[in-house]
């Protein structure tokens, strides 16, 4: 949603709106959406189609104008799936604003991590597949109501207990499984939301210090995949690296035992590979771009490439043969 600063979608400690209600018990957010259009008449604003599955990217193009007031400020939401009430977003609706003193576009990248889910205080977290979206729920509004404020989400219920961890949802039409899906594990990246200029130039190029997305990586369909832009100028030398072993000493278990990673540009031409890095080769741009230690015979994989202005996606392989947890991570080590 693109506004004047005004639009609050909801604020932490206090009761949620029965549009906020609507989005993050069923995903709904056709209620917020006309609310928005109400409150701001000239706004901007989009819906991604859901769910996205960990890994997916997409894009949403906007026409902004610095001249046009309602043209200042971003904000987002989106449900959690699956849960009772869990959703992310931003509570300051000022928190990100979309031009800079020169009326130039402020490129960024906003990563929304375990520690940002909000839980919206409506529905009791009971984690009854009936009374869950995207596991049995047959039609909304159907769990307990708990007439809660808006307040940072506590958590699944542990593996065990019959709750989200070990549940599985026949939703999208195969088995799914969401063992993996305790966001508050160390670390926990729930989505990434970058903002860049597609069309006209900003005076001030942003400089890209840390891209990182965090996911199941399996394959086939499930493929973690992670795109970047390398902007317009001169080629600019990356470090992309997909870590799986050494998530181990960032407290997650089910890590993706051997990933591999392969860069391919727009065209779908793989242009680097790696599997299983070399502390001789790149170990001085980790400490270089400030990115994590990896131990030196560690099973996780690291390239450096040097790339030409263009659109590039970063697949990481399974070579273990088993799902686990991967964090694809891109540094921009020139400018």
């Amino acid at each position: 949603m693109v506004h004047d600063g005004t639009f609050d979608s909801f604020d932490s400690g206090s009761a949620a709106s029965a549009e906020l209600e609507n989005a993050a018990e069923d995903g709904n957010v056709g209620p917020l959406q006309n609310a928005f259009g109400a409150a701001q008449p000239n706004g901007l604003s989009a819906v991604i189609g859901g769910p996205v599955a960990p890994g997916k990217s997409y894009t949403q193009i906007f026409s902004v104008d610095p001249s046009i007031p309602s043209h200042q400020y971003l904000s987002y939401l989106s449900m959690i799936i699956p849960s009772n009430d869990g959703f992310w977003g931003n509570d300051a609706p000022n928190a990100y604003p979309i031009f800079d003193g020169d009326d130039n576009v402020i490129a960024r990248t906003i990563q929304v991590m375990g520690t940002d889910v909000w839980d919206a205080g409506t529905e009791v977290n009971d984690e009854i597949p009936a009374n869950t979206a995207f596991l049995a729920q047959v039609e909304p509004n159907t769990g307990t109501t708990e007439n809660g404020v808006v307040a940072m989400h506590p958590g699944f219920m542990a593996p065990g207990l019959g709750g989200i961890l070990d549940a599985t949802s026949m939703a999208p039409g195969v088995p799914v499984t969401f063992t993996s899906a305790d966001f508050t594990e160390s670390m926990y990246q729930v989505a990434e939301i970058s903002i860049s200029v597609v069309n006209g130039s900003a005076a001030t190029p942003s400089r890209l210090i840390n891209l990182s997305n965090r996911s199941v990586a399996g394959t086939g369909d499930n493929t973690q995949i992670v795109g970047f832009v390398v902007s317009s100028g001169e080629d600019k030398q990356v470090l992309i690296r997909a870590v799986g072993p050494g998530l181990e000493s960032q407290g997650v278990s089910s890590f993706l035992a051997d990933p591999s990673i392969t860069v391919f540009d727009s065209d779908d031409n793989p242009i680097g590979t790696n599997d299983d890095w070399v502390a001789t080769d790149i170990g001085d741009a980790f400490a270089s771009v400030g990115a994590f230690d990896l131990a030196a015979d560690s099973a996780d994989a690291a390239i450096l490439l040097t790339l030409s202005p263009g659109l590039y996606t970063a697949h990481v392989g399974n070579t273990s043969g088993a799902d686990g947890v991967a964090l694809v991570e891109v540094y921009e080590l020139s400018n």
